[in-house]
């Protein structure tokens, strides 16, 4: 990464936004003292040793690789967390017994962690992320994995945090999740932050226009598509070509040049743009779909 300043207030909810490998993992990483960076500095509380004990234990954080003790069960993995922030006796018991409760791994709570699936081990990093109830939650795409009740559970349980002081930064391609629950986004492109605002200022700037999905019954050329005066950006995604049309610009004017000498298109579907739509106006790249 590069060049990247952010600052994160009490309650607030900030997302980052961006394709596998714009760095979006390797600056939670450094936020999260798990990474030392080249250059610039880290302050987190007004201190700029973010290593310290003190300041790490009011971190609360959740990266894209688990680093749990197979052998062990989930409720001693997550003591074992617990012990490390400080907690112990009947306060850890207490907390950890609510949040494998909330988790929905109470049934699990004795079975070794090695046979715990995806979703489960996620749910898990969660707990050991919550149990010591940081001032900074520093999440790297939350609810890949999760089913949908355990990410609307997660959304309620972010939601009442940020009400209650605590700052949230997440990394997530999941845009119902990022427009639902992110005061503000940034997003990243290559190592770089491309553009940051608040969530409904960025939708502003897709006022009036439209997505458009289609399926191809044979393939065409992006540059075909980006040159019609009705598109704003094309990205081909399979035999779907996802179109975000210029303000104003009506599907039809795509549709009468693309099966003016074929029939080329066998579906066609609209929606109201939404942040991924911007990201691809801005890049000309889509976000990966993470959602589920």
């Amino acid at each position: 990464v590069f060049d990247i300043s952010l600052k994160l207030a009490a309650g607030e909810v900030l997302g980052l936004m961006g394709p596998n490998g714009s760095g979006k993992s390797t600056l939670l990483r450094v936020l999260a003292t798990a990474a030392t960076p080249t250059a610039g500095q880290v302050s987190w509380f007004g201190n700029t040793n973010p290593r310290l004990p003190s300041v790490r234990r009011r971190l609360g954080v959740m990266l894209d690789q688990a680093a749990h003790f197979d052998k062990m069960t989930g409720y001693q993995n997550a003591w074992f967390f617990a012990r490390q922030f400080g907690l112990a006796g009947e306060l850890a018991r207490d907390r950890l017994d609510e949040l494998f409760r909330w988790a929905g791994l109470w049934e699990a709570r004795d079975q070794l962690v090695g046979e715990y699936s995806l979703g489960m081990q996620r749910k898990l990093n969660l707990v050991e992320a919550l149990v010591h109830r940081p001032s900074i939650l520093l999440l790297d795409e939350p609810t890949l994995a999760l089913d949908y009740r355990a990410e609307l559970d997660l959304i309620e349980r972010l939601q009442l945090l940020s009400l209650t002081g605590t700052a949230v930064l997440l990394a997530t391609n999941d845009v119902h999740l990022a427009e639902r629950i992110c005061d503000r986004v940034i997003f990243l492109h290559q190592g770089r932050a491309i553009r940051e605002g608040h969530v409904p200022e960025l939708l502003t700037e897709l006022a009036g226009s439209k997505e458009v999905q289609l399926q191809m019954n044979s393939p065409i050329p992006l540059d075909t598509l980006r040159s019609l005066p009705a598109v704003e950006a094309a990205n081909v995604d399979g035999d779907t070509v996802h179109i975000v049309l210029a303000r104003g610009a009506n599907p039809a004017q795509v549709l009468a040049v693309l099966n003016g000498t074929a029939d080329l298109v066998s579906n066609m579907r609209v929606r109201r743009p939404n942040l991924g739509d911007l990201f691809l106006k801005l890049t000309g790249e889509a976000l990966p779909v993470t959602h589920g």
